[in-house]
This record gives structure tokens, sequence and C-alpha cells, in this order.
């Protein structure tokens, strides 16, 4: 069975990728060659077929694995490239990989752990799981490394590129584990960098449409959690991990803007939210409205609940557990924000975020909205507000410490700017502290 979208691979591909070696030597099988230099790369092939893809052409293999029967059946002259090819194609596009595992003849059992590895039917994981093999193996495999570690990418591409081929698996969700295990696996970045630096170079329908799943998987994930949950400073590394590329900021703020109604699920007792609260219910607006704050009225406060009954020393203890993670979870959140300003490219789209936010909740500093509870479901709460101010204070301490050269930088006409370019609109018409001739 041969590989149809082989052609998709650019094998002439000289990009820089971060496993080149000083001197990458492909394995070739010339017809002069000897005998031995024949068999020796045959063995190689088989090695890399055995040990790292986990499958064989041999009906009773030394050890458990994945019998390739198509493969078996059309066995190529020589062992080389396309050979692995083949043989990931095939195994790539198995639907129960299971049915044809092989148990070894000379080893009596298999742990179950082994057993999950040699028979993953996830598309991504499956093939992270061989490039992490073949590094772990790099000198054994050095001659050839740089050929099959291009094979895993390319397959890699190809499934996020044609999702159709892998009809079932949901492969933005594969591709968050990923992005969530890589915290704990450096290699998992290195091969996610990979992919990335291909793809996001310049941006295909595909990539997009795959981060689009995956920023709504977060956002969809992190509602229950509350701020002190691990698993949401788990979710916030994740996108500062991806914040250093342009093209993914750009999607979250686009995500995360009220204009992109499609990617909120809430709804709230007097309907959808518009206006500044429609802020709240995006990616970036849940994370910033955590807190121990109730976000709407009615909602219990997660601490002090009965103050009354609580002694002193409960009250005291009740406040150190509450700030501490409060205090973590602000970092996080400003470390987050910070990264993504650096990126120059985006800095205009986050900017423009922040000051439409602002903007569209002006009317909840009005002395009448405190008085009227219905103006809760129209901008965003009070924890929102305290988090994104903890996280702008951030920005500026490095302009407004005493002697800081940094000082010259403040344009003190910005807020009587009636530019239509500034990114926080129309801030002249509010009442300055100094009444201005």
């Amino acid at each position: 069975m041969s590989n149809p979208f082989l052609i998709l691979s650019d094998s002439s591909s000289t990009s820089t990728n971060p496993y080149s070696t000083a001197s990458s030597k492909v394995v070739s099988i010339d017809n002069d060659s000897s005998s031995s230099s024949s068999s020796s790369t045959t063995n190689i092939y088989k090695d890399i077929l055995e040990d790292i893809l986990l499958c064989t052409i041999d009906e009773q293999p030394s050890s458990s694995l994945i019998y390739l029967a198509e493969l078996a059946i059309e066995l190529p002259e020589n062992f080389d490239k396309n050979f692995i090819d083949q043989a990931l194609f095939e195994r790539l596009h198995m639907i129960d990989p299971s049915s044809q595992l092989l148990t070894s003849i000379t080893k009596k059992s298999t742990i179950r752990n082994d057993i999950n590895m040699i028979t993953e039917n996830r598309c991504i994981h499956y093939l992270v799981g061989c490039y992490q093999r073949l590094l772990r193996q790099r000198n054994h495999f050095k001659l050839v490394f740089e050929d099959i570690r291009k094979l895993f990418i390319d397959h890699t591409k190809t499934a996020i590129s044609l999702p159709d081929l892998y009809d079932g698996q949901d492969l933005s969700k594969q591709w968050l584990e990923l992005l969530i295990d890589g915290q704990e696996n450096p290699l998992l970045y290195e091969y996610i960098d990979c992919i990335n630096n291909d793809f996001l170079s310049e941006i295909t329908d595909e990539i997009e449409n795959l981060y689009n799943f995956v920023f709504r998987y977060i956002y969809k994930m992190i509602q229950p959690l509350d701020y002190f949950s691990t698993e949401l400073i788990t979710y916030i590394g994740v996108l500062k991990y991806l914040a250093k590329w342009p093209a993914l900021v750009r999607i979250i703020f686009r995500l995360s803007h009220p204009k992109t109604t499609s990617n909120r699920s809430i709804q709230h007792p007097f309907g959808q939210s518009g206006g500044g609260r429609a802020f709240e219910d995006t990616l970036i607006g849940s994370l910033l409205s955590k807190s121990c704050l109730p976000s709407l009225p009615g909602k219990p406060y997660l601490f002090f609940e009965k103050p009354k009954v609580m002694t002193e020393h409960d009250v005291d203890l009740t406040s150190k557990t509450m700030w501490q993670p409060m205090r973590t979870y602000q970092q996080n959140l400003s470390d987050l924000f910070l990264a993504f300003v650096k990126n120059g490219d985006v800095r205009n789209d986050i900017l423009k975020w922040i000051g439409d936010c602002l903007i569209e909740n002006r009317g909840k500093n009005k002395e009448w909205s405190s008085h009227n509870p219905l103006t809760a479901y129209l901008y965003v709460s009070d924890g929102f507000l305290l988090n994104l101010n903890f996280i702008l204070l951030n920005f500026a301490r490095p302009f407004s410490e005493p002697y800081s050269p940094k000082l010259l930088k403040i344009n003190p006409i910005y807020a009587i700017s009636q530019n239509e370019n500034v990114h926080l609109k129309d801030l002249y018409k509010d009442t300055p502290m100094i009444v201005r001739d």
C-alpha cells in the first residue's frame, strides 16, 4: 500500500531545526555498495521500525509489537526512509492497533504501560512518542536521525493540514494535552516548536482552526476552576508558552473580544451578556475574573461566608489562606500579560483590547451603578478590574520608580488627547483632578 500523501512532505527542505548536527549524514543505498554496508543499513531501518515505531513485519517478533500486514506483503527490495514512511502511514491509519498486536514469544509478559504505548491509537500522541524514542536513541541512529525526525514532523503537519484523514480523532484536544504535558517534559515543547515554527511563519486556515479549538477548550476547562487551582496555573503556563508566536497571541485576543461572539458559551439570567460584561465571558476575561470575590450578585463568597460566627484566630487564618494564593495567581496573570506585550508585533492588539474593555466598562465607576443590582450584568466584576489594575500597575512600575530615566517616556498630554488613534479613547471627557484652562 503506497502513501498517497508522501508528496506533502518536502524532503529537500533545508530549514534550520534545533536538532541538526554539525555534519548531517543521510543514509543512501548505492547499487555499488558492499553487501555488508547494505545489510548494516537494512538493520538500521529495521531497528527503527521495531524500536521507534514499535511495529514489525515478522509474524514471530522477539518483543510485543504491532504487525504491519500490508507492508509485510509488499516488502521493498531496499529498506530506506520510504520504507519507514510507508510503515508510519499504515500504522497511523489503523482503526484498532490492538487487533494487530503480536505478543512476544520470548517475553512471557509485558507491563500494561508498555501495551498502552505500543497500541496507542491517537495520531499525535503516537507520533510524539516515536519522536521521543528517536531522540533517546539518536546516537544509535545518527546516520539517519535527521531524515527520520523530519518524517515524524511531516506526518504531524499532514495530520493538522488534513484532519479528515483521522476521522473520529479530536486533534485539537490531543494538541492541548501535548501542550499541558510539555510543561514537565521539555522534549514535547521542542517537538511543538518544530511544528509551530513551520506552520506559523505564514499562518494557514488549518493551523488557525486547530488553535481556535485549542483556545476554546481552554476557555471551557477554566470555567469551573477557582484562582487557587493548580490546574488553572497550568493553563496559564500553556498560554505563556504560546505567547512567543505573534499569530497565536493575535488569535487569543481576537477570540477574547466581544465582537467575536462565537467564543462565548455562558448564558446569564438576563440573557447573553453585552456591553462591558461581555469582556468577562471570553478566554482572557475569564482568567481576569478569577477572584475571592463573587462574579455576580447572589453567588456565595469563597471565604468569610459567615464572618460573625468566626473567631479572631479563624479570621486571621482564613485571610492568610485567601491572600497568599491570590497574590500568586495575580503574579502569574501579570507574567502572562508581560509575555504578551513583549511581543512587539501584537502589542497594539493587546493595548486595544485593554482600552476597549475600560471604555465599555466606564459606567461602573458612576455613583448610580452601586445602587442598581442589575448593573452587575452590564459590567465586569470587581475581581476582574482588581486583577486588571494589578497587571497595569506592574506595567507602570518601571516608569514610576524614583529618579527612573523612563519617566521621560511618559507623555503628559495623553490624558487630554483627542486623537482617535490612542488606545483609551475619550479619556479627555472624564473629570480631571486639575482643571485645564
